[in-house]
């Protein structure tokens, strides 16, 4: 609505008698432009000093980040070696109560709050399986066990899964899961080896176009990693 009010505003005040177009018709042009621009730009300056602000991407990446490492303390370096016997029911009610949470809560920071602290307790939960099923997970239809699987990968990263993470990335339908699919998807890619990542694993990549600005950020910044830029 926005956009459109803009352009026909802008469109008016050309078509007016004796008016031309000027730092007012640019103006109002780039208000149309600007909702479409959040995942290419910080901010933008408006003619006569108006400056527009977007969200700061980086500071919520780091802040989810924090989240999800908080949940990695005291776990150890060197992955699960026993099953707990309660791991993969626990593991499954936490899956379920994400998708409760998406279901019953408005789009919003305080439903996104709730599921980072789920995806941290699926981060501890998985590393008390020594063998979950990640193929299984990774290609389910319940969003839920797809994050638990992007919440295992996070946490143990294993090189043998970087191709099927990377195209379940790819599909992922869900914003919340495609984030931490993408953050698990740079993990794995460092236990692999950025040499070692097969090319069409890099073309795969490179053709996704997530919408979000923070999974926007995250991707272009693996795929910088993956072509070995600064």
């Amino acid at each position: 609505m926005v956009s459109g009010v803009a352009v026909a505003v802008a469109v008016t005040h050309v078509l007016a008698p004796d008016l031309k177009i000027d730092n007012v018709t640019v103006a109002l042009l780039v208000v149309a432009v600007v909702p479409w621009l959040r995942d290419l730009l910080n901010s933008i300056e408006l003619p006569g000093g108006f400056r527009v602000e977007f969200k700061a991407v980086e500071q919520r990446i780091e802040a989810a980040e924090r989240i999800a490492d908080a949940a990695l303390v005291g776990s150890g370096d060197d992955g699960p070696e026993t099953d707990d016997p309660t791991a993969l029911a626990d593991v499954r009610r936490l899956a379920a109560e994400y998708l409760e949470v998406r279901r019953s809560m408005a789009s919003g920071s305080a439903r996104t709050q709730r599921m980072s602290g789920i995806f941290a307790r699926l981060v501890r939960t998985t590393q008390r399986l020594a063998d979950p099923d990640l193929d299984g997970w990774l290609t389910s239809p319940d969003g839920g066990l797809r994050l638990a699987a992007y919440a295992r990968l996070y946490a143990v990263p294993v090189p043998d899964a970087l191709t099927l993470l990377a195209e379940a990335v790819v599909k992922e339908p869900l914003a919340f899961n495609q984030y931490w699919g993408i953050r698990a998807l740079d993990k794995v890619v460092d236990a692999v080896g950025v040499e070692d990542v097969p090319p069409g694993v890099v073309r795969r990549l490179e053709d996704c176009r997530p919408r979000g600005s923070d999974r926007v950020a995250l991707l272009r910044r693996l795929i910088t990693k993956l072509h070995g830029l600064p």
